[in-house]
């Protein structure tokens, strides 16, 4: 027999359920708008020159006060910033007022009044739903049609679009191709926003969220300064080892492994400490603590995102520490990340434009990992292995003494520096026999020499000798010979 019954219970079903959609997304896309961006990017293998100009087209959130939050990515180096609303033809101009390139977000302002006629602002509060379904809004011209649906599955913590800090990132997947340029992500409900989309991968079905949290966060802020544990550990798994460093079984802990002069943990931890807990959290073997909403997470958390249990710049966090095989408490003030410790710039530039000097056509500039990008998508294939393993090994000053690497790129043919044509991608180590720590020594050690003659020593032994009044003409024929404005942009 037939039950006529259930064919009608569904229709009911789709009939209710389509219209709530569309009406929902319809009212809180109201706060989505388009962000068209130029932009003109630095060209790290010519330092004195930009790349040509290029569009960007990413999302962007209004929050009020004629301001909008976009992804800190999308506007890097930009040259103009325009907003358009949706359904509108006008274009808005608009000013950045800030940008935390390591939570990855920025914020902009609308100078005309009448912008935030006809939006609804995002208002981003605490509450996060993990594991759940959620709906993606974007920006397009289009009429309004059914959102995307995403699976809100899980917290992680990593750094966002490379920044320095490890924050949480949640994880969503959808049937969709997703963009990841700040379109705004609901719960399932349609309730609360969630948290907005910043990358994808595997051909847009999967992608980062940057939470909601992170961004209230980011909008309450009246300074990017978020804090910085200031060291780097080792998992401590494997049993042999945690007898070696007087560990029993019933101890946790992970073995601090790496320390940033001027961070936090200067002066305050030691190469090889077992970190043991972390406030009232303890640390088990691979580094993880378990959080009372999200489960188990990175420590990193703790430090970078752990606003809700009083981490933040200022403050004094108790640590329990083995050392020696003998437990200590310590008290370590949590400061902001300490850019001066970093002596291969890696990630994103923070908008840096790259140094550069020449001198007899000599072109010297800091090795960085967007320098080694700039070689293409096999770069790891096309630099010098030295620098390889710098950039990977690296990156973090071992002491305050410990200065920039200075790399001869290429140099510039001239017929005064014929005999170093073929030279390129090489480490600077001294000159006349003293140490250069930058850009700047280099500099001012060029200026303030008597000697007859200038040696520039490498780090291979290699030697390139120039006397001193050649070289100032040197430097000049290759200014004007390639039209470079001036011999060094700082």
């Amino acid at each position: 027999m037939i039950n006529f019954k259930f064919p009608i219970f569904l229709s009911i079903v789709i009939y209710f359920h389509i219209p709530v959609q569309i009406f929902a997304s319809k009212k809180l896309g109201e706060s989505v708008v388009q962000i068209k961006v130029t932009v003109q990017y630095p060209n790290f293998q010519q330092p004195w020159r930009y790349k040509n100009p290029e569009t960007r087209y990413s999302t962007g959130i209004y929050v009020g006060e004629n301001k909008v939050l976009v992804p800190a990515q999308a506007i890097y180096f930009f040259t103009n910033i325009e907003i358009k609303k949706k359904n509108s033809i006008k274009n808005y101009q608009t000013n950045l007022v800030k940008l935390d390139p390591d939570l990855g977000l920025a914020l902009l302002k609308v100078k005309e009044k009448n912008f935030s006629e006809g939006l609804t602002p995002t208002l981003f509060s605490d509450k996060l739903s993990i594991p759940s379904v959620g709906y993606v809004i974007e920006s397009n011209d289009t009429k309004v049609s059914e959102p995307k649906k995403v699976r809100i599955q899980k917290m992680e913590v990593d750094s966002y679009a490379n920044g320095y800090l490890e924050l949480p990132i949640v994880e969503v997947q959808s049937e969709n191709k997703l963009e990841g340029i700040g379109e705004l992500v609901l719960d399932e409900m349609q309730k609360s926003p969630q948290g907005i989309l910043y990358n994808s991968k595997e051909n847009g079905s999967k992608g980062g969220m940057i939470p909601n949290f992170a961004i209230r966060n980011f909008l309450d802020q009246t300074q990017n300064h978020l804090p910085f544990k200031g060291f780097k550990f080792k998992p401590l798994t494997d049993a042999h080892t945690r007898t070696f460093y007087g560990l029993s079984k019933d101890n946790e802990g992970v073995l601090i492994a790496e320390l940033y002069p001027n961070s936090s943990a200067d002066s305050v931890l030691k190469l090889e400490d077992v970190l043991l807990e972390v406030g009232n959290f303890k640390i088990d073997p691979k580094g993880n603590f378990e959080h009372p909403k999200f489960g188990t997470l990175d420590l990193n958390f703790l430090f970078h995102a752990g606003k809700e249990f009083g981490f933040s710049v200022g403050s004094k966090i108790q640590l329990k520490i083995l050392r020696n095989k003998k437990i200590q408490v310590l008290q370590m003030e949590l400061k902001k990340f300490p850019t001066n410790s970093i002596r291969v710039p890696y990630g994103n530039t923070r908008f840096e434009k790259p140094k550069f000097l020449i001198t007899g056509g000599l072109i010297f500039q800091e090795l960085s990992e967007a320098y080694l990008v700039e070689h293409g998508t096999q770069w790891r294939n096309r630099v010098s292995k030295e620098f390889l393993y710098l950039n990977d090994y690296y990156r973090i000053k071992r002491s305050n003494e410990e200065g920039k690497i200075i790399i001869l790129t290429h140099v510039l043919p001239l017929a005064g520096n014929k005999s170093y044509h073929s030279y390129k991608q090489m480490i600077l180590n001294q000159v006349n026999g003293e140490i250069i720590l930058s850009l700047e020594d280099l500099k001012s050690k060029l200026k303030k020499s008597k000697n007859k003659f200038i040696k520039f020593e490498m780090n291979d032994g290699t030697e390139m000798i120039f006397k001193s009044d050649e070289l100032s003409s040197l430097t000049k024929e290759a200014l004007d010979s390639f039209r470079i404005p001036n011999e060094s942009n700082f």
